[in-house]
């Protein structure tokens, strides 16, 4: 069983979501971010059902460092609520997983 993380959080632009992810990784709190631009979200907010383009982030990580790295994005992103999905990863390659483990402190 890995003790790897892959967190889903959703930002409004690629600016944001570049600024989110440089920090991350700047603090050791994640191995690789992926940017994913233009998926299109639809949800319901405040009673309203809303539309909007973002990107979705893909961070890769430890579940250690998994507090720390929702306390960073947190202070950064601009919603009042931002998506955050932790999701556990049950295998990953050798390899990749010693790089990550290598990498997030």
């Amino acid at each position: 069983m890995s003790d790897l993380c892959v967190v889903l959080c959703t930002c409004p632009d690629k600016s944001h979501a570049r600024d989110i992810a440089c920090k991350a990784i700047e603090a050791n709190l994640a191995a690789c971010v992926n940017i994913v631009p233009g998926i299109l979200s639809v949800y319901r907010w405040q009673g309203k059902v809303q539309q909007n383009s973002e990107c979705q982030l893909v961070l890769k990580t430890h579940k250690e460092a998994v507090a720390a790295l929702q306390k960073l994005v947190f202070k950064t992103h601009p919603y009042d609520v931002p998506e955050w999905i932790v999701l556990n990863a049950d295998a990953a390659g050798d390899e990749y997983e010693k790089w990550i483990k290598s990498t997030v402190k």
